[in-house]
């Protein structure tokens, strides 16, 4: 089942690199944008609108791009034209505490990779996890066998 990552989640994120883009590209052609606005020719405009529309596309294109198919067996995590797979069998310990408090998923894998998901827009993941992950190891066995791990 395909889901998607709630977009209220990734936008900080994203917002956030939209504006330190926009400071680059300031900072680049601040000598436009001394005079008064009155004063202004076109440059100052072309620029705000190029990176106005493309902020607007990244947004669009990350919300479309970014999700999550769920299976009965695996996860599949579409990061742009990355896939990622997660096999329930793998996962030896969930933080559901962290996870329910962060609304993100916080899991290590059975080779000591931590990994962090975002909830999904209609709360399936994460009971998906709970549900089939069969491997998981306690609190304690999980410090003893990767004491090294931080989540």
């Amino acid at each position: 089942m395909k889901v998607r990552i709630s977009i209220w989640r990734t936008l900080p994120a994203l917002l956030g690199l939209v504006l330190v883009a926009g400071g680059i590209i300031f900072a680049l052609t601040f000598n436009l944008f001394l005079k008064p606005i009155t004063q202004w020719n076109w440059a100052p405009y072309t620029i705000i609108g190029i990176w106005l529309a493309t902020s607007i596309v990244l947004i669009v294109l990350n919300s479309f791009m970014n999700y999550y198919e769920v299976y009965r067996k695996y996860v599949v995590v579409h990061k742009g034209f990355r896939k990622l797979i997660y096999y329930y069998s793998d996962v030896v310990y969930i933080d559901e505490e962290k996870s329910e408090r962060k609304k993100m998923i916080h899991f290590v894998t059975r080779h000591g990779h931590a990994r962090y998901l975002y909830f999904d827009s209609k709360n399936l993941l994460y009971p998906a996890f709970l549900q089939y992950c069969k491997n998981r190891l306690s609190y304690e066995e999980y410090k003893m066998k990767f004491p090294q791990v931080k989540l």
